[in-house]
C-alpha cells in the first residue's frame, strides 16, 4: 500500500486569515512553485512593482507561511530572498470549519476572483489557444447527482489535476487551475 504524505497544513485563523486576501493568495501560490526568490523575481513573474510584495510578504511572514531566508547586495541594494515555510501546503478545512467558515469562505472568494481575473486576460489574449489537445483555456460548470463511489472517483481526479501544477518551476508555463466542488440543495433532501 502506498504511503500517504503528511502535509504541512494551514489551519491557524492567522494563516486563514491571511490567505484571504487574492494578492497574497497569488504571492503564495507563485511562490510555493518558483521555489527561494527574491523579490525582484517574484514581481517580475507576477507583473508587479517589487516594492507593492514586501507588504503581503510582511503579513504572510507573520502568519508562518513564508519566510526570509537571507538577503543579499544586488545592484548596491539589498535584496531579500523568501520561500515558503514548508512544502506543499494544503489548507485543513476541518481545522478551519470548527474555527469558522468565514475566513476559509473568505479564501475560496479569493481563489475565484483570481480564476475570474485570469480567465478575463487569458480570454483577451490572441495568442492563447482556446481548441483542440494543446488548449490553454478552459471554464467549466456541470451540475448533476453524483452517487457515492463516482464522488470518490471525481476526488481522485481533482487531486490528480492539482497534483499535475503542483511541479516545481521548470519548464513550459505558469498556469493556475480554479476547482469548486460543492453540493447543492442539500437542505431539500437527497434524491434518489
Amino acid at each position: 500500500m502506498a504511503k500517504t504524505r503528511m502535509l504541512p497544513m494551514i489551519d491557524s485563523k492567522k494563516q486563514l486569515t491571511a490567505l484571504a486576501s487574492a494578492a497574497r493568495q497569488e504571492i503564495f501560490d507563485v511562490l510555493e512553485k518558483m521555489g527561494t526568490v527574491p523579490v525582484s523575481e517574484l514581481a517580475a513573474t507576477l507583473g508587479r512593482p517589487a516594492d507593492a510584495l514586501y507588504y503581503h510578504l510582511r503579513i504572510l511572514r507573520k502568519a508562518g507561511l513564508v519566510e526570509e531566508v537571507q538577503t543579499r547586495m544586488e545592484a548596491g541594494r539589498r535584496e531579500s530572498l523568501f520561500r515558503i515555510a514548508g512544502a506543499d501546503r494544503r489548507i485543513d478545512y476541518e481545522a478551519s470549519r470548527r474555527k469558522g467558515s468565514r475566513a476559509l469562505t473568505a479564501i475560496v472568494s479569493s481563489m475565484l476572483r483570481l480564476g475570474i481575473r485570469d480567465f478575463r486576460r487569458a480570454i483577451e489574449d490572441k495568442d492563447v489557444v482556446v481548441s483542440g489537445d494543446r488548449r490553454e483555456l478552459w471554464a467549466l460548470r456541470r451540475t448533476g447527482w453524483i452517487a457515492p463511489e463516482d464522488l470518490a472517483e471525481i476526488n481522485k481526479s481533482m487531486e490528480r489535476l492539482g497534483n499535475k501544477v503542483l511541479k516545481p518551476r521548470g519548464p513550459g508555463e505558469l498556469y493556475g487551475i480554479t476547482i469548486l466542488l460543492t453540493p447543492l440543495n442539500r437542505r431539500r433532501g437527497k434524491s434518489g
